[in-house]
């Protein structure tokens, strides 16, 4: 005899347990491991959650021994209470849709949550490509269990004629990898500036409609709002361009003009003196470029030297002065 739980959120595990209990009329769960080359354990947690369905009993309260409940008498239960769930999911998916697509066209309300990785994804891409003049963005923990995500939909935007202006926090920049997509997002045409304190993560399209962190004391990264209110993404704009004000710029191979000394630095020095004034520390600076801290400080001493600064601060000056880094 076969059968197949899976449709009613059940695994392999529990398919064979049940079968096995089926054939057994009662069993506990020792002898029902022994048959399935299982551990008690994992037999255990099978009848468990079969009970909770509905499937299995106990023959008494203190009876380590389990009955399994005839086929014909409990699955047709359980396949219309997940019948229900999955009406009931569909209502609420369509609303959700008829919702973020009135915000869209602004017809509905002003602030629409998004729940889940997948609902953020689509949303960014979404505006993204129906972008027309401008693109602000603030890359900025916390991110996805899978890290720093590539963003396609920009590379699209850019080749149309959309600016972007993106500001990075540190830790978007840390790996090696990072730093290698945010060169490509350059090269392509972004404006990047790098800030050890950017915050909040943030996405403006066309000054008009936006998506931002839920909560800005404990943001997770699958829960956003959609914001299409006019005043609030003014003023989401105005603390963009304050941020952006203060952030270190980050220049593509070749854009910066030669300056006198100029060609005395090597782009690896220029990497570091922009990460630097950033606002990165030395740690994190080591990390993002694969070297030791002490590498990191006896460069920056040697640089400070060099620039004839006596701090950090006044060396970021005097390597915007020289033409090393950008203002």
């Amino acid at each position: 005899m076969t059968l197949s739980l899976e449709p009613l959120g059940l695994g392999p595990r529990e398919d064979r347990v049940y079968l096995r209990l089926v054939d057994l009329g009662s069993a506990d769960a020792g002898s029902i491991a022994r048959d399935l080359g299982l551990t008690p354990d994992e037999v255990r947690d099978s009848l468990r959650v079969l009970t909770e369905r509905g499937l299995t009993h106990q023959d008494g309260l203190r009876s380590q021994r389990y009955r399994a409940l005839s086929p014909q008498l409990a699955l047709p239960e359980l396949i219309r209470r997940r019948r229900a769930d999955l009406v009931r999911l569909q209502t609420e998916a369509d609303q959700l849709a008829q919702d973020v697509g009135s915000a869209l066209t602004g017809g509905g309300a002003a602030v629409v949550p998004l729940v889940g990785a997948a609902a953020v994804h689509d949303m960014c891409a979404r505006i993204q490509r129906g972008a027309e003049r401008e693109v602000l963005m603030v890359d900025a923990p916390p991110y996805f269990d899978c890290g720093v995500q590539p963003n396609p939909s920009e590379f699209a935007a850019l080749a149309s004629g959309v600016s972007y202006r993106v500001v990075y926090h540190s830790e978007a920049v840390v790996a090696e990898v990072e730093r290698e997509a945010m060169r490509g997002y350059i090269a392509a045409g972004e404006d990047a500036r790098v800030n050890a304190q950017a915050w909040p993560k943030m996405l403006v399209v066309d000054g008009s409609i936006a998506v931002i962190p839920e909560s800005s004391t404990h943001p997770d990264p699958e829960r956003r709002l959609l914001i299409t209110s006019s005043s609030i993404v003014d003023l989401l704009v105005l603390q963009f361009e304050s941020l952006w004000e203060r952030s270190t710029p980050v220049e593509a191979a070749g854009r910066l003009e030669p300056q006198p000394d100029a060609d005395h630095i090597s782009e690896r020095d220029r990497e570091l003196l922009m990460l630097m004034a950033g606002g990165l520390k030395d740690r994190a600076i080591a990390r993002s470029l694969g070297v030791t801290e002490r590498t990191v400080s006896r460069r920056i001493q040697e640089l400070m030297r060099r620039l004839d600064a006596d701090t950090r601060f006044r060396a970021g000056i005097r390597a915007v002065q020289e033409g090393w880094i950008a203002s």
